[in-house]
This record gives C-alpha cells, structure tokens and sequence, in this order.
C-alpha cells in the first residue's frame, strides 16, 4: 500500500493504522486548551468513534478487496501479461462424435494427427432368455461366474420358504443382489433388464477389453441363456497418423493419449478425426465470465457507497461509463441487462472468436482493449488518496451530499498525509508530538 493510496506497494503504511491515527488527530484538532485536550481522550474512547472507525475500515477493505479482485480478473485477459488466457493452447478434435480430446500436458503449437478409430473397447455382455415379470419360474439357479478376478458360484432356490413359487422377476432381483453384493470376485455387474412386460438377467464386464471377458457354467436354470454372449470382450484398435508416418495399437481402454503423452483422447465410435492444438475458447470464456462478474460486483459496491467521500463518487462515475462502446460489447457477446449489469453470452463470444479470432482477442485483450480498460480503472481507484475516498465522512457527512470537495485540504486526513508525505523525518515528528499530548493527557 501507498502512503496516500489504499493499494499495496510503496511504504507500506497500512489504511488501517491510517484511520486510526487520523481519528485520533481529528479529537486533537477541535481542541484549544490543555483541559480541551484531556477532555479530547476521553471522547476518543466512546462508542460512536469506535463505530465510526470500524465502518470506515470494513468499507476500506472491501474496496481494496473488491478492487484488486478485478485487476486480478483483467490481467487474466490482457494480452501484455505472460500466460494470459491466449497464450495457452488447448487440444481438439474435428468430429468428437469419433474421439474426444483434451490437453495432457503443454501441447505443441501446430500439432496435426490424423486418427483413424477401426474399433472401440467393448465390455463383455450375457444375457438370459426374457420371461413375463409375474410368470412363476420352475427351476432353481445353480452356476458360476469365472472372470479375470476370480470365480463366483450362484446358488438360487426357485422356491420361497413357505414353499410357494417364485416369480422370474423375483428369481431375476435375487440373483442381481447376490452378484453384486459379490463385490469385485468376478468384476461382473449383474441387472434385471425389462421390456413389454418381459424380464432378463444380464451380466455385464465392469471393465472392457478381450482380456476382461468371463463365462457362465453350471446349470442356469431359470436364467437359461445366460451361458450365450450378447456382446464380445474386445480391444480397441486405432490408427495414428503423425509427421507421415502412419502406427496402428491396441488398447483394453478407449481412453489413450497421443502425442508423446502431450494429449489424452477418448475413443467414441468407428471412424476418422484429426486432432490438434488450438486455443481453449472453454478456459478464454471463463476468463471473461470472471471479468465481467467483477466488474459487476465493484460498480454494485461503489452505488452502495458514493457518498462516503468525493473519490468514491468519482470513481463510480468512471465505471458507470463502461468498458466500451456498446456495439463493441456487443462484438464479443456482451450485453447490458436492465439493472445496468454486464452480462456474458458464451456461445456468442466462441461464435465470435471462430469467425475472428485475432480481433475479438484485440477488443478483450488487446493495448485498448476491455480487460485494459478495467485494470485502468480498477488502478486509479486503488491509488485514490484515502482521504479523498472517504471524505464525506471524515467531515461527519452521512451522505456527503453537502459536503465540497475543495474543503478536503482541512479534514483531518489531509493533515496526516502532508506530514507522511515529506518523509519518516516528519512523520516521526508527528507521532513525537502525539506522545506529547498523550502525556498531558
């Protein structure tokens, strides 16, 4: 923090410390005589000027709080600033109906593969022959799951204990729950799989890839069929195509990396795709999003507190008028709502940056742009004079809608800054004298 200002840097003479002190000399001021001065102390210990200086500080750290959020915000976006949001590249895909990609680690600028998907990861399936829900079933289950894991036998009476029978439904859900309370012993998940009324068990591989198949022997009984499989155990296959040389591999898992490792995909179905290095318009977006509600956010604090002092007011009137023009705004998807608030389209601004991307990053981010606009503002704000921050109410104005700013030279903030301004030979003085007084005192 400044001397004068409430940012941080400089001296590092904190607002805190400020008020307190300019409180002090304020009580001192309006004193004429030695019986003046003790009568001072004791007035400087009442409620109401503890109120005043505690509202005076929560105030002062909210605006520097709020304040330096939003130059925190911008330089996420200006483009002056190492690492901003454009300089980072993301990972894509051209048809992420095929694969999917995502950044690892740093990308390569220019990365270009061609990926070629022959056949996903598949989990293994059995499923048994379908019987209407409330059909009463006629034999018991007896058999065994053998998968990579291990072996899990299956023991299903079709008869309840008061010896009436079961239904296929109730057979179905039994054996469901005894599989799955099985834990991981045969890494098979077990449903009750409906349709038209009709009911099948079905088993599925919990994790894919040729070498997580399992099998069904024994005696199935009413899940007759289950020894059947619906859908093979397979890896998958896929093609890479980079600096023109073409490999092909085998995955138990349709999540691989490419690229050295630099990019993680995701096979979804047969077919090609190219996958690249770009910019991440997810990660550009946000940044946005974060500038424009902090933006929000201080306006809304400086309307709640202009009349505290002449800068407040003053610097509520530099953010009221905006980071731009409105058809500017307007360019990169935002708006104005009816409360006066800004308000982010994100699929306009990846519109936006799809169509231009070199010029919606000059309106965000460039040497006049949005982002440099709001840490200017967000700036001066910060290096405000405290007492011009507060004024009013170090003149004893609630509102300040009296009080001028020319007077500001005599309030007693001003006295305190002149002395902290020549130096820390005057401002040992000036803490010398407040010794002097606190002795007669």
């Amino acid at each position: 923090m400044s001397i004068y200002g409430v940012s941080g840097g400089g001296y590092g003479y904190g607002y805190s410390s400020s008020i307190n002190n300019l409180l002090q000399l304020s009580t001192l001021k309006s004193t004429s005589s030695y019986s003046a001065i003790q009568a001072a102390s004791k007035v400087s210990s009442t409620s109401s000027q503890t109120s005043a200086y505690a509202d005076v500080t929560s105030f002062l750290k909210d605006y520097q709080s709020e304040l330096t959020a939003l130059e925190a915000a911008a330089a996420k976006l200006q483009t002056s600033n190492r690492g901003n949001v454009f300089s980072e590249l993301g990972a894509g895909s051209s048809d992420e109906s095929v694969a999917t990609a995502k950044k690892a680690w740093q990308v390569m600028p220019g990365t270009d593969i061609d990926l070629e998907v022959h056949a996903t990861a598949q989990a293994q399936k059995s499923v048994s022959d379908a019987h209407y829900a409330t059909e009463l079933a006629e034999e018991d289950m007896e058999f065994e799951i053998a998968g990579p894991k291990g072996t899990q036998k299956v023991s299903i009476s079709s008869t309840n204990e008061n010896g009436t029978k079961k239904t296929y439904n109730q057979m179905y859900q039994e054996a469901a729950r005894t599989i799955n309370a099985a834990g991981s012993s045969s890494d098979v998940r077990a449903t009750v799989e409906k349709s038209n009324g009709k009911v099948s068990l079905a088993l599925t591989g919990k994790s894919t890839g040729a070498a997580n198949g399992f099998t069904v022997s024994g005696k199935t009984g009413a899940a007759a069929g289950l020894e059947s499989v619906v859908n093979e155990a397979q890896d998958a296959m896929y093609s890479v195509t980079q600096y023109g040389m073409t490999e092909t591999f085998y995955s138990d898992t349709n999540k691989v990396s490419v690229d050295y490792g630099r990019i993680d995909v995701e096979l979804k179905k047969e077919g090609t795709t190219n996958i690249y290095a770009g910019v991440d318009t997810d990660k550009i977006s946000s940044a946005v999003q974060d500038l424009v509600d902090s933006y929000n956010s201080v306006v809304n604090m400086l309307e709640k507190n202009s009349g505290r002092g002449a800068g407040t007011a003053a610097h509520l009137s530099s953010f009221q008028r905006g980071m731009g023009h409105e058809k500017t705004l307007a360019a990169v998807g935002i708006s104005k709502d009816k409360e006066g608030n800004l308000v982010l389209d994100k699929e306009k601004l990846i519109e936006a940056m799809e169509k231009d991307y070199e010029g919606t990053m000059d309106i965000l981010g460039g040497q006049f742009g949005l982002a440099e606009n709001a840490a200017q503002k967000a700036d001066r704000a910060l290096s405000d004079p405290v007492q011009r921050v507060v004024s009013n109410q170090l003149k004893g104005g609630a509102s300040g809608s009296d009080a001028s700013a020319g007077n500001e030279a005599t309030n007693q903030y001003t006295y305190f800054a002149n002395f902290a301004a020549r130096g820390a030979y005057n401002l040992v003085n000036y803490y010398s004298v407040g010794m002097l007084f606190n002795m007669y005192a």
